[in-house]
């Protein structure tokens, strides 16, 4: 009697195996790639929105501005001369008079209120330009709070408006931003 039991043989099991192996390869590099692309896309995501944010935050302060304070170019021809930082006296405050200064500390968009005063009256503030019989005032930071990260650049510049160019960079991705803004009681 003879064994009519069929089964795989050693060609057709490897050639599966092969076949198998090459599906899995396959499917693991889109997998990745799809993993990478979705990186790529949340860190571009999250530094627009940060940069947006931003902006709109800077915007209405600005707006609000009663004084520039900072000396700023016209435009942005001569790069030496574009300021990195601004600071302005609060338009959002009447009883007292307070400054406001954004600027980078390493990737990270800071924010400041700042007070002057003279040492012979130190709870009195007064205007950034104020002189009395001994000198300028002194410079006092009432509060300092971190805006937003992944900042790389930031330029000011501008006459009759301000802008402000921002470039923000996350894992490589990089983004730029601009706007302009009018301020109302300059």
């Amino acid at each position: 009697m003879l064994n009519n039991k069929k089964g795989f043989t050693l060609i057709e099991l490897s050639i599966a195996i092969v076949l198998t192996l090459i599906v899995l390869i396959v499917v693991s590099n889109i997998f990745a790639l799809d993993q990478k692309l979705s990186r790529k896309s949340n860190a571009k995501a999250e530094i627009m929105q940060n940069g947006r944010i931003t902006i709109d935050i800077m915007s209405r302060e600005i707006r609000q501005a009663k004084k520039i304070t900072t000396s700023l170019p016209t435009d942005k021809s001569n790069p030496d001369l574009v300021a990195h930082e601004l600071e302005f006296e609060d338009g959002h405050t009447e009883t007292q008079i307070q400054y406001i200064r954004y600027y980078l500390d390493g990737n990270l968009l800071k924010r400041q209120i700042i007070a002057y005063y003279f040492d012979s009256d130190p709870s009195t503030y007064v205007y950034w330009d104020s002189v009395d019989p001994f000198g300028a005032p002194q410079q006092i930071i009432l509060e300092e709070k971190t805006l937003g990260e992944f900042f790389n650049q930031i330029d000011f510049y501008g006459a009759d408006e301000i802008n402000i160019d921002l470039i923000l960079e996350k894992n490589n991705e990089t983004v730029q931003l601009g706007t302009k803004i009018h301020p109302r009681n300059i």
